[in-house]
């Protein structure tokens, strides 16, 4: 099973960490659910890193912007906003929901 990152449609836009550390959170916030829309899921990806404070290290500005206890709140912010447009899940949860055998149990 390969599932790419979300990107948005059309002009195919990535929804992924750099996009989220990187643009306004109004802007990312639009974009999912756009995509969401679209496509009917969102799957985006962050790296544990991200979560620790990196701004003492060289490197570049917008690898390093919202670090640490920032990016936390920030994540938590986008996931407090966008629970209640779906639902969140596995990817084992999702694989089982495509399968054509499970589209006809209930």
């Amino acid at each position: 099973m390969n599932i790419p990152v979300s990107v948005t449609p059309l002009i195919r836009f990535p929804l992924f960490w750099l996009s989220f550390k990187n643009f306004p959170l109004s802007l990312y916030k639009f974009a999912s659910k756009l995509t969401l829309d679209w496509d009917a899921y969102l799957n985006l990806y962050f790296h544990p890193w991200e979560f620790t404070n990196i701004r003492g290290y060289q490197l570049p500005g917008y690898i390093k912007r919202h670090s640490g206890q920032e990016m936390s709140d920030r994540l938590e912010n986008y996931l407090t906003w966008i629970k209640p447009y779906g639902k969140f899940s596995t990817f084992s949860e999702f694989q089982a929901q495509l399968n054509p055998i499970n589209l006809f149990r209930k």
